[in-house]
Formats: structure tokens, C-alpha cells, sequence
């Protein structure tokens, strides 16, 4: 069960993300550890910590989700631990059997994780942490269990498309024994103890704002990673970028002086109405320049599996309809981050079951093997070239139109950009050739 449950999560993560990178200083502790990470990608954060974590987690989770039986069969699987909150039960909520369960996992030695926020949060910055991380930790360490804590900060370009980007930043590790000199001493270690509760939840604070990126909403943190992509892309012999290099710089810019930013999202601006007078918007920048495409060399490959890509278009049709439809009816980031890998999770498996029921219909077991495999094959190349697809046609586009002043408003506009990212960065600007795949593609048309 755990297998399948594994590979069914592996089958949703490669599906809501195009790429999903792990920062971590040190490895992964074994033995008891609780892991706090930010909460503003609903389901796919739960996604991208398994991604993030070397040994499969035991998540604490909302219990209402156990009245959905698909729901409760999987984090029954998975030994998830509910959690009784007081925005769904009122007065009548009660954690009694949730620490219970913490303390013992613990104990047994799993790796447990914890939202220590509570709930999604719309925006992407750390909302106030509750104090239910912190009771786990004083109630395991009053039982003699010295737990490593281990901050995950998850950052994403945009949470509400799907096929994004993620970096998961492992903080420094801590140990409860490294903390409690700092707790207040005037009663015992336990998670009765208040002062001690609050005073280690802002320490948990502490780690886990150091490795989350926090930005006044989703458009701020769009623009700057879009500006960090373009400064980035012009360093000499650099072909793509990867979204780590991305988010950090984009983090850096961030913490500069407001006239600094200002002056970046100015430029930015005219770099986006450059680009937009050659077909191109200003998402497609970070996406561009993390692909790294090159249409020539790329086109023979986007030819060989079309056929797949048919195939897969046809397979799985309905499922990829249906995330169409929620994309287009405008809920929050956060709704969306939800709801797109759970139809996922359950849609693409069903329709690959099926395939596989036909399979055994026709051949037995080995025909239904064969023809379930299909399935999630096939659905790979349909992402691929319709991902692929659609960018070199965009460039290709961009390149016929990239003529006199147009082309010349971007090479300005863009070295602008580099100028004032490295002026705010107190960097020296590296000068040379960009090898931005829309600089480079269209700087051949000067010719």
C-alpha cells in the first residue's frame, strides 16, 4: 500500500509541477523529527514537503478530512494524525488523542509535519504560528524525547497555475536540547506550561521566517522573480537558470530599499512592453529563462513524440479539461494549489485504471500492465510538446517579428533592467553577450 501510495504521489507532484528543488545545508536527521513549514499552497504543499524530505512523513491534518472515504483511505495509509480545530468544531474540539499520537510517533522515532500557521494563507508571507507545534515539542521533550526540528520554507513563481516551479529550502537544524536554556525556567518543561509555549513558538518563528521568502502579494513576488530572470540570464555563457538561483535573487532584491525595488519593477515594466510588442507576456520570462530552449535544436524531438502526445491528448483528455475549467473559474492561489493536484491525484489514476481494465479484458494480466502504463507515458508527452510546443512557436513568432525599433527597445530595455537589479544588488554589472533564449534568438535578426 505504502508503494502505491507512493507512486501516486510521486505521479501528482510531476504532474501539478514542471520542477520541484531541494536546498538543504545538512542531511536529513533520522530518529524523531518534527518538521514546520509555511502554509500557502494548499494541497501541493503537502506535495512539495514530501518532495523536500528523505524518508516518508506522517502529516498532522485537518480531521474533517476523514469524512471523505477516497480521503481517509489515503491518510489512513499514510498514518496521518487528525487535528481537531476550533475553527470547524467550536467549543467542542479537543486534541487530547492528536498529541497523544504526536508524542508516540515521536517517540517511535517518524518524521512528523506540522503547518504551524494553522491554515492556508493567501499571500505569500508567514502568517502568526500557532502554539500547537510548539505544546508537541514540550510535550515529547517532558517524556525524555529530544526531537529535531526541521524548518522547510516552500517557495513557488505561481502557486495557482499548474506545471510551476517550487524550491524547497531546508533550514539549519535544531534540537529541543539546544533551546530549552532559552525557555523560561520557573516551572516544569511541559505543554501546560504557557510562558515556555510562547516563548518557544516565537523561537519557531525565528527559524522558519529565515528560510520563507515573504512578499506583500503573489504580483510583487511574480515581478521580482521575473527581473531576477533577466539579470541572472545576462551573465556570460549561462544558458538557464534554475528557479533556485531565481527565488534567492528575487529575495535579495526584496530586502533592498523601497527606491531600489521601485526603480526594478520600473524597468521591468518597459521590458514587458518590449516583449509584448513581440508577441510575448511578462509570465513567460521566468519560464523562458528556466527552460533554457534553443527551437532548432528542440524541434526534432517535439516531432518524434507527437504521436504520443496525440495518444495522451486522447487518454487523458478529460482529466486535463477539467483543470482547464478550474483555471478558468478564477478561485484563490491557494483554492487553486488545492484543487488541481486532488483532481489530479484522483482523475488521471481513474481514467489510467480504466485503461488498464480494457487491457485485461482483451489480454489478461499482461495486457492490462500494458495498456494502464499507457497512460501516464503518454500523458508525459502530451505536457511536453504542448509546454515545449507552445513556447518555440511564441519565439518563433517573437524572432519574424523582431525588426528595427522593436528589437532595439528590447536590448535596451532589458540591459536597463540588468543595470538597476545589479544597482540594488550593490553588485558590479558582468558585462558581455545575454544568453537569454529571447535576447539571443532575436539578437539574430539585427543580421
Amino acid at each position: 500500500m505504502n508503494r502505491l501510495i507512493e507512486g501516486l504521489v510521486t505521479a501528482a507532484t510531476d504532474t501539478a509541477f514542471r520542477s520541484v528543488e531541494v536546498r538543504r545545508p545538512a542531511p536529513e536527521p533520522g530518529g524523531a523529527v518534527l518538521v514546520i513549514a509555511n502554509h500557502g499552497g494548499g494541497l501541493g504543499d503537502i506535495l512539495t514537503v514530501i518532495a523536500g524530505c528523505r524518508r516518508f512523513p506522517r502529516f498532522l491534518a485537518r480531521d474533517i478530512i476523514w469524512k471523505f472515504p477516497i480521503a481517509r483511505q489515503i491518510v489512513n495509509a499514510v498514518a496521518a494524525i487528525p487535528v481537531s480545530r476550533r475553527q470547524d468544531h467550536g467549543d467542542r474540539a479537543d486534541n487530547t488523542s492528536m498529541f497523544s499520537a504526536a508524542y508516540q510517533g515521536l517517540a517511535d522515532g517518524d518524521l512528523l509535519v506540522i503547518y504551524p500557521e494553522g491554515e492556508s494563507v493567501a499571500e505569500p508571507r508567514l502568517a502568526p504560528l500557532r502554539t500547537g507545534a510548539a505544546r508537541i515539542l514540550l510535550g515529547a521533550w517532558a517524556q525524555g524525547i529530544d526531537t529535531t526540528i526541521l524548518p522547510m520554507g516552500l517557495h513557488y513563481y505561481d502557486i495557482s497555475v499548474l506545471r510551476g516551479r517550487c524550491l524547497v529550502e531546508v533550514g539549519e537544524l535544531l534540537r529541543m536540547s539546544d533551546v530549552v536554556a532559552d525557555l523560561p525556567a520557573g516551572q516544569p518543561l511541559t505543554e501546560h506550561n504557557q510562558p515556555a509555549v510562547h516563548a518557544l513558538t516565537d523561537i519557531l518563528a525565528s527559524h522558519l521566517s529565515a528560510v520563507v521568502a515573504e512578499y506583500s502579494d503573489w504580483q510583487s513576488r511574480r515581478d521580482l522573480e521575473s527581473a531576477a530572470a533577466i539579470y541572472l540570464m545576462g551573465r556570460p555563457g549561462t544558458e538557464s537558470v534554475s528557479y533556485s538561483d531565481m527565488a534567492t535573487t528575487a529575495d535579495r532584491i526584496g530586502q533592498t530599499p523601497t527606491a531600489a525595488q521601485e526603480q526594478v519593477i520600473t524597468d521591468l515594466k518597459a521590458y514587458s512592453a518590449a516583449i509584448e510588442l513581440l508577441g510575448l507576456s511578462d509570465h513567460e520570462i521566468p519560464d523562458v529563462a528556466m527552460t533554457g530552449v534553443k527551437v532548432a535544436g528542440r524541434a526534432a524531438g517535439m516531432l518524434s513524440l507527437l504521436p504520443f502526445a496525440a495518444y495522451g491528448t486522447v487518454v487523458n483528455g478529460v482529466p486535463m479539461a477539467g483543470l482547464r475549467l478550474i483555471s478558468l473559474t478564477g478561485v484563490a492561489p491557494a483554492t487553486a494549489a488545492t484543487l488541481k493536484p486532488a483532481f489530479a491525484l484522483i482523475t488521471f489514476p481513474a481514467v489510467w485504471s480504466l485503461l488498464g481494465w480494457w487491457g485485461y479484458r482483451r489480454a489478461g494480466v499482461l495486457g492490462a500492465v500494458a495498456m494502464a502504463s499507457t497512460g501516464p507515458m503518454s500523458h508525459g508527452a502530451t505536457v511536453a510538446v504542448a509546454e515545449q510546443g507552445q513556447l518555440m512557436w511564441r519565439l518563433s513568432r517573437a524572432y519574424r517579428r523582431a525588426k528595427g525599433q522593436p528589437l532595439e527597445q528590447l536590448v535596451d530595455s532589458q540591459q536597463r533592467l540588468r543595470e538597476s537589479v545589479a544597482t540594488a544588488l550593490g553588485e558590479p554589472l558582468v558585462q558581455g553577450t545575454p544568453r537569454s533564449p529571447i535576447a539571443s534568438a532575436l539578437a539574430a535578426a539585427r543580421g
